[in-house]
Order: structure tokens, then C-alpha cells, then sequence
């Protein structure tokens, strides 16, 4: 082995010159920088910055060069030694002047190896309490996480709600990364609370019903609605309420795990009692009848109703509908129930309506005697129905005091009066197949007063000469008679025209039947 003698005469020199020891390159040089000491044979074998360095990338590494009188780094600094922190592997130089006087140089080159790209699988997760997760870390050789526990794997069972672990992984180079994921333990409360149905006068009762998986730690009530949480403390509470009406009342709930407290405000209902009556649109006896309850208050609604109406007829309907077969006086109570607890009575006496009294004579007044009537051809029978009444229908449609019978047949009149109906009357009718002069039964005057006679032109035995034409004209041959009314004539003239009455006079009259009769004569309108 050659040695070189230099080095040893330049430390020598060095000592002579400074007092300095030969300590001056010291061992943490030595073992952790790895300082370049010319005594070293080793040294000179690499160069004086001695062998190449490997770092992890982020990592630092001093490089030091040996005492010398001056330094020029590749960096641009002039210092014995350089911190660098390359991203890349990267080549150092460095030129120094010797302490004798000499021009040297050597380079070092840094390696830079990867940090190895660490993940967690999963990244985030949603737990509810009690449940557990397994952890997974990719992209290392060997991992410790957060716990000291080792190996890729962690299972854990969290309890807070949030909760952060971390895993540090090693690569196969000696470089580290760290990854962290984030399991969330989901908490959740649910505040809530039943009432008993109160009404004005009652205390209402409280019982809290908490839908949670925390650990509830205190119940806090606000009965008074001034969004304070100091009316009462625990599961159950009692209030009473002055005034009837909707009020708010809260329930705070305090738990282990959350770090707010939960808080509910819902309506509680203090009803007031009903105002009861009822009303119905009708009285007749044997005739359905709907009664109407009707409820006054101010809070609620009414959720049931219960109708006895002391005949043994019994209805939960609000609006029933009831026949009394018989005009005694019942009692009809009504209660209601509303759907704050409310409870109210009320009674009152019902007496049905008697139906009202109906007759059938001739249209004269005069009695008819026998019935099935006689009529003739071509003839018109008149009949009137007879009695108190506010109105009149004849076979269900027509609406009359008087009715034209010109065929045979059955007629019914019915009476109504304040709602009630009339027992039905009905006429039967037969046709005799003598024939009868019809001009005898046409009509020659009109007086439209309304006293109920002779206030419209009426053609007797209209209906057997049906559809027919009526021309009515003025002295002068004026017609005076609309073309409806003329072509398919109701029986309704009633001395105007085009909404205006006419003059007082003698009219004509022209009436063409659908059998190709043919009528002529006069009419005096008298006013």
C-alpha cells in the first residue's frame, strides 16, 4: 500500500501554525458528515468530499469539505461545508486552495429515492356508534400508525365523532410517507315530546320521547314560551295554561357525544269549549231532513260528532239527514268532541211540519163527483188544484194553479209548502169518442191583471191539434205575436209584444192545427 506523507506534513504544519489539534476533524464529522480528514487513506480513494451521498427526497445533507484557506461551491457559497435539499439527484463540486497554496477540486453527487406514495383505503367514513372499520394502507414496505400498532391493517371501533389515524409507511429505499384518514362516529338526537289533549281550566302533562343514539346527559324544558330552558328539568313536566290557543313549548336535550345541545319547539293546542246549535233546512213530516251542526270555538278542529235525535235515530255525520214519521216534539241533542279534548252539549225540541192539505176540483171551483173523468173529442177539461200551498206541479213537470187536460190519461198534482210536500192527488182520465165543437172552448178575452184568470190567451184543446201556428194581428193587420210563439204555440200570450203590453182593443186570431185545422176569431184584451 502506498502512502501519501503530505497530509501528515500539512496537519503538522497546521498545528505549528494555528495550536490547533489534530482534533480539529472531529469524530461527529467523521461518523455523521462523513468530514473529509486527509489522514484518513480512505478519504483520498473517494476524493476529499469523500463517497456519493443517498437521501430521501425532502431530506437535508451537509457536505463538507477539508480546512483550507478558501472554498467555491457549485451552489455559490464559500463556506467549509453546504446544507443542500436536492428535489432531483444532483452533482456538487467544490474548489478549494489548500493550506499549501494548492488548487484542488472534487465532486459529489447526491441521490434523491421517492417517497413512497402512502394511501389509506378508506380515505372517510361514516359510522353510528358500536359499529368498526378496517383500514387498509397501500404503497409501503413496512407502516406504524397513529396507535403504534404495525402492519397494513388497523381495525378500529371509534366512539367520538370525529376521529383522525394516520399510518407512516417505510419504502424498501428507507424513505417515509405519511397518510391519515378520517372516521366520523355519527350521532344523532331527535328531540320530541307528548301532551295530554287539553282543554281551558286542565293542566296539560308532558312526557318527552327522544329518539337518539347518544347518551342523553339532561332534559331542559321551556313550558312558558320566552325561549328560556328553565320551566323544568327531566322526562316529564305539567304546565297550566291561562289563555285557550296555540303555543310553542320547547325541549332541550343535552348529550355525551354531541357537542351542541339538541333543541325542538312544537305547537301544543289548549282548546276552548264549543258554542253549540243546529240548524235544518226543512221540517216535513215522513219527508227527509238534513240537520247542520254548527260549533263555535277558536282552537282546533271538531273530530267527532254524535247526534241523537230521541226518536232512536242516531248520526255520527255532521250534516245527517232524518225522517220523523210522526209531528211530536223530540228531543235533539248534539255533542262534539274537537281535537284539543274539548267536549260540549247542546239540546233543544224539534217538532216535524205537517205535509200540506191538497184538493183537485174543476177549474170553476166546482167539486168533481166521479172519477175516472169523461172527456170528449176535441175536447179540453180544465181542473185547479186546491190549498195553501207555494207551489204547484202537475205530473212532475208542469208548474200551474190550472192544468188543460186534452188527452186521457192520468194527472197527479203535488203541493209544496215551507218545504214539505202534499200527499199526491191524481185524476184519471177517459176518452169518450163523441165529438165536441172546439171553437166552443177558444178563448175570447184576455185581462193580464194576475189576479190568476184569463192572464194569458189559452187554446183549450191545444194539445190535440199540437204542433200548431198562431197568427194574432191588429185591426189594422199588424202582426203582434212573435215567429217562436207563432210557430209552435205554449199557450202564453199574454197581451204584449216584444216585451211591451199592448193597447186595450179587438185582436184577430188565425190558428192553423197540425191536422190542417183551421180556426179564426177575436180577441178583446182588457187591462
Amino acid at each position: 500500500m502506498k502512502y501519501h506523507i503530505y497530509p501528515l506534513v500539512l496537519v503538522l504544519q497546521l498545528c505549528l501554525l494555528t495550536t490547533f489539534s489534530i482534533q480539529a476533524a472531529t469524530q461527529v464529522e467523521i461518523n455523521n458528515l462523513k468530514s473529509r480528514n486527509l489522514l484518513l487513506p480512505n478519504r483520498l480513494a473517494d476524493g476529499f468530499l469523500g463517497p456519493d451521498e443517498t437521501i430521501c427526497e425532502g431530506d437535508t445533507v451537509r457536505i463538507s469539505a477539508p480546512l483550507a484557506f478558501s472554498y467555491v461551491w457549485s451552489t455559490g457559497q464559500t463556506s467549509q461545508f453546504i446544507d443542500v435539499h436536492p428535489a432531483a439527484t444532483t452533482d456538487y463540486w467544490v474548489r478549494v486552495i489548500n493550506l499549501q497554496g494548492q488548487t484542488e477540486s472534487d465532486t459529489l453527487k447526491v441521490i434523491v429515492n421517492p417517497l413512497p406514495e402512502v394511501l389509506i383505503s378508506p380515505a372517510y367514513t361514516e359510522l353510528l356508534p358500536g359499529e368498526a372499520v378496517l383500514l387498509t394502507a397501500t404503497g409501503a414496505l413496512t407502516y406504524v400508525w397513529s396507535n403504534n400498532e404495525t402492519g397494513n391493517q388497523l381495525f378500529v371501533t371509534p366512539v367520538l365523532p370525529e376521529n383522525p389515524y394516520s399510518v407512516t409507511g417505510t419504502s424498501s429505499l428507507g424513505c417515509t410517507s405519511i397518510a391519515t384518514a378520517q372516521v366520523d362516529v355519527r350521532y344523532t338526537t331527535l328531540p320530541a315530546f307528548e301532551y295530554t289533549k287539553t282543554c281551558l281550566g286542565d293542566t296539560t302533562y308532558f312526557q318527552s320521547k327522544i329518539i337518539t343514539n347518544d347518551t342523553i346527559q339532561l332534559i331542559e324544558w321551556d313550558l312558558d314560551s320566552d325561549l328560556m330552558f328553565d320551566d323544568g328539568f327531566g322526562t316529564n313536566q305539567k304546565f297550566f295554561f291561562e289563555q285557550p290557543g296555540e303555543w310553542l313549548v320547547g325541549i332541550k336535550v343535552t348529550t355525551k357525544y354531541s357537542t351542541e345541545a339538541h333543541i325542538e319547539y312544537f305547537p301544543v293546542m289548549v282548546g276552548d269549549i264549543p258554542v253549540l246549535s243546529y240548524t235544518y233546512a226543512s221540517s216535513c213530516v215522513s219527508t227527509p231532513i238534513r240537520f247542520t251542526g254548527k260549533a263555535v270555538f277558536s282552537v282546533g278542529q271538531i273530530e267527532s260528532w254524535a247526534w241523537d235525535f230521541g226518536n232512536g235515530q242516531l248520526s255520527s255525520d255532521p250534516e245527517p239527514v232524518v225522517t220523523f214519521t210522526t209531528t211530536a216534539t223530540q228531543l235533539i241533542t248534539l255533542k262534539v268532541t274537537t281535537s284539543a279534548g274539548c267536549e260540549a252539549e247542546y239540546s233543544g225540541n224539534f217538532a216535524a211540519s205537517p205535509r200540506p192539505a191538497l184538493t183537485v176540483s174543476y177549474a170553476d171551483g166546482s167539486l168533481i163527483a166521479q172519477l175516472p173523468l169523461t172527456m170528449y173529442r176535441n175536447d179540453t177539461i180544465r181542473l185547479r188544484a186546491n190549498g195553501v200551498y207555494d207551489s204547484i206541479k202537475w205530473n212532475q213537470t208542469i208548474e200551474s194553479v190550472t192544468l188543460n187536460v186534452v188527452r186521457p190519461g192520468t194527472y197527479t198534482a203535488v203541493s209544496y209548502r215551507d218545504g214539505c210536500v202534499s200527499q199526491p192527488v191524481s185524476i184519471g182520465v177517459v176518452m169518450n169518442d163523441f165529438p165536441y165543437d172546439p171553437n166552443l172552448k177558444i178563448q175570447n178575452i184576455l185581462t193580464p191583471n194576475g189576479d190568476g184568470y184569463n192572464d194569458v190567451w189559452e187554446i183549450s184543446m191545444l194539445n190535440a191539434i199540437s204542433p200548431a201556428r198562431v197568427f194574432i194581428y191588429t185591426r189594422s193587420g199588424m202582426s203582434v205575436i212573435s215567429d217562436e210563439d207563432s210557430n209552435n204555440y205554449k199557450n202564453n200570450w199574454n197581451g204584449q209584444f216584444n216585451g211591451n203590453p199592448l193597447p186595450e182593443g179587438s185582436y184577430f186570431y188565425i190558428i192553423e192545427g197540425a191536422g190542417g185545422e183551421v180556426f179564426k176569431g177575436a180577441i178583446t184584451l182588457i187591462r
